[in-house]
């Protein structure tokens, strides 16, 4: 598998590709290309050589729950252009508090629709805006309707514990 961004593809992911099969006489290179779409950052492309970076560390020294962080990342598709945003960052906090809610219960709406929907948007070119909103539908469900379905919060946290990395 070869990735990077979408700027990266020409010259130098055929360059490595070359390199490669030139040391290994193996060919191809890799089977699979995974390029993430550029992500800006006031109106330009974020990038080293810019020195126009948003640092995880930075805002996780700035005390930002690295779940939100996380979110605010997965709210776009990895080959669609976007920029980082405050209010971006802010929208997954919230989107995260309303989850955090929802999951605080001992009961809530089925689960198996949601991890139905997440594990078919992820298999679909790694659709984690489809995912996010399975689980956007599942909390309003449980925050509006409430539900009867005795651990269902416990199963729908574990596969965002899966899903994000950190504990809901």
């Amino acid at each position: 598998m070869q990735g990077g961004g979408t700027d990266l593809i020409f010259p130098h992911h055929e360059m490595s590709a070359v390199q490669a099969h030139g040391l290994t006489g193996e060919w191809p290179f890799a089977h699979t290309y995974v390029h993430q779409a550029m992500v800006g950052l006031d109106g330009e492309k974020m990038s080293k050589s810019k020195g126009n970076l948003v640092l995880v560390s930075r805002l996780r020294a700035e005390g930002v729950d690295p779940m939100a962080i996380r979110l605010a990342i997965l709210a776009h598709h990895y080959r669609t252009e976007w920029s980082w945003t405050a209010q971006g960052l802010t929208d997954a906090q919230a989107r995260l508090d309303r989850w955090r809610a929802a999951l605080s219960g001992n009961g809530g709406p089925d689960a198996t629709e949601v991890l139905r929907a997440v594990r078919e948007r992820l298999a679909d070119d790694l659709d984690a805006p489809g995912a996010l909103a399975a689980v956007d539908q599942w909390a309003d469900a449980a925050l509006t309707l409430g539900g009867d379905v005795e651990g269902a919060p416990g199963i729908v946290g574990r596969a965002l514990d899966a899903l994000l990395g950190v504990r809901v």
